[in-house]
């Protein structure tokens, strides 16, 4: 029987590091029960104080309620070691400081999850009669932990439940909605976990227009499929109102919601209200990942972490860089926490369901931002005039690239038609990779004035259908 005290944003976390070392240990939870409480650094220094006479904060102490001998065996005890309203072995008492553990998690650059995890964990142990106290036993009991925090995040991804799953055709599997304001790393972070480019990456907000699904497979075991939507914002044209109905359209077909938070920026009044609005949507999991930690101090990213633990009925907080790739594979770990066994929705050669026509259209718009920067604003959009793949595998693409304004065009084309074909060369490179083919393209520019309001236009773009 475990009983947690002073916090219950970690209990399943805590419960599953617990009855894992049980297990390893042949101990049966129902046998023994043990308490776990938190304590802010002022109450755990003066216990550590009281305790150890050691005047300072702790990140982790235990009370053992009795000696306890391995292997386990009930009948090694009396009577009075036992709770009598249960009959279990009461093994002792845990004590952890959220904020000590934060600062650590922060200094070893995990979540404040698996932090609390450990040292439940390593409270738990301590109660079990292992130490540190030389060199051997230290050695022994890290090497307890090691086994057991494995066993937690591989259980699933054994061979043997590989083959299991594959043989009964069903997998761990769940869509994640990536959410958030603009330009806060939305399509940068799908394309690092994917490992492959589904949505287009630039430093101007609300780049991604369509809701673009990306496919992440883990060891043959999970599969997670990402919605990449726009980002939240009020809309001022049909193509903006196209955007907002993607969002929502992703959040109704989601398991989990992945909110990204861009550090840079903070935590805005804004990031609140949509985290809000989330939660109170009891069908889904809301996951906060704090993007862009490269570029904060980690006091900065302290003081951000501790608003959000403020905001209710969160199920996740995590920091991360997507663009440095630090913490994804924790980030990951907590996604697959929160996945459900189903059918395999898609093969694991494929990472998005989006048409390479369509793929195409969004790594010229890619470019075309990318290398313009200011000079045009927002209103770009790619129309693929034709996609046709040759016997021998060489693809001819022509397509136009569509502008708001003729001041725009001579910008899109440059000197001599510089730019148009710099433009080319980026989107075919790129192009090549996806399909390992070579690719002919051929670039158009076009104006059309007001199109992000012309119904015909946006549905020949693709914006108001899903392929």
């Amino acid at each position: 029987m475990i009983e947690i005290f002073g916090n219950s944003s970690y209990i399943n976390s805590i419960k599953d590091v617990i009855k894992s070392a049980l297990k390893h240990l042949s101990i049966p939870d129902r046998d023994v029960s043990v308490e776990i409480g938190f304590l802010d650094p002022i109450k755990m220094q003066e216990l550590n104080k009281k305790a150890r006479g050691i005047d300072r904060v702790t990140d982790v102490l235990s009370f053992p309620n009795l000696e306890f001998k391995l292997p386990y065996q009930k009948s090694d005890y009396e009577q009075f070691e036992f709770n009598p309203e249960n009959n279990t072995l009461i093994l002792g008492e845990i004590f952890i400081c959220l904020e000590q553990a934060q600062a650590q998690a922060l200094e070893l650059e995990h979540s404040l999850e698996s932090e609390v995890s450990f040292l439940a964990l390593h409270g738990l142990l301590h109660l079990l009669g292992f130490d540190h106290e030389n060199d051997e036993d230290s050695t022994k009991m890290n090497s307890i932990q090691d086994i057991i925090l494995n066993n937690i995040n591989m259980e699933s991804y054994t061979p043997a439940d590989v083959e299991e799953k594959k043989q009964a055709d069903t997998i761990l599997t769940g869509a994640v909605a990536l959410i958030g304001m603009p330009n806060s790393g939305k399509s940068t972070l799908i394309n690092a976990l994917v490992g492959e480019k589904v949505s287009i990456v630039s430093h101007k907000p609300q780049t991604t227009r369509n809701e673009i699904l990306g496919v992440m497979n883990i060891d043959g075991v999970a599969q997670i499929i990402f919605l990449d939507t726009p980002g939240m914002h009020s809309p001022r044209n049909e193509l903006g109102k196209f955007m907002m109905r993607s969002v929502t359209s992703a959040i109704a077909g989601a398991d989990i919601a992945l909110y990204l938070v861009d550090a840079e920026k903070g935590l805005t009044n804004q990031d609140v209200s949509n985290i809000s609005k989330l939660t109170k949507n009891k069908d889904i999991k809301v996951v906060i990942a704090v993007n862009k930690i490269d570029h904060i101090t980690k006091p900065r990213l302290a003081e951000i972490l501790t608003q959000l633990n403020d905001v209710k009925d969160v199920d996740h907080i995590i920091p991360i860089s997507a663009l440095r790739k630090r913490n994804l594979n924790e980030l990951e770990k907590v996604l697959v926490k929160y996945l459900t066994p189903g059918p395999i929705q898609y093969d694991e050669t494929q990472y998005t369901n989006r048409s390479m026509r369509f793929m195409a259209s969004e790594v010229i718009r890619e470019k075309t931002l990318q290398l313009l920067e200011g000079e045009v604003p927002f209103g770009i959009g790619v129309i693929i005039n034709k996609y046709n793949e040759r016997p021998n595998g060489i693809i001819d693409i022509d397509a136009s690239i569509i502008c708001q304004k003729d001041s725009h065009k001579p910008i899109l084309i440059g000197k001599s038609g510089e730019m148009l074909k710099k433009i080319g060369t980026y989107a075919r490179r790129d192009l090549e990779k996806m399909v390992d083919s070579k690719i002919f393209l051929t670039l158009f520019v076009k104006v059309r004035e007001e199109w992000r309001d012309d119904a015909s236009i946006l549905n020949e773009l693709g914006y108001l259908k899903m392929e």
